[in-house]
């Protein structure tokens, strides 16, 4: 049975915002990195907020993902 089309729309959207949330996540850590690096005048803080926004990135996929995975078993 083919996807609808709005459900298709749905689906794309979902996985393409899931796509972007780790980048975003790496991206917000190192730009609040450099900040309190600049700050601070501790070049750590710039590895610790990509790392820490990576971490961040990464929790959200995974729930979003078993979120999803709920929903779908419930359906059937």
């Amino acid at each position: 049975m083919p996807r609808r089309p709005e459900r298709s729309a749905v689906w794309l959207g979902k996985y393409l915002s899931l796509a972007l949330t780790l980048p975003a996540s790496v991206a917000a850590g190192y730009i609040l990195g450099a900040l309190a690096d600049h700050w601070l005048r501790l070049p750590i803080l710039r590895a610790l907020g990509v790392v820490l926004g990576m971490v961040a990135g990464l929790i959200q996929v995974l729930r979003e993902l078993s979120r999803d995975e709920k929903r779908g078993s419930s359906e059937k």
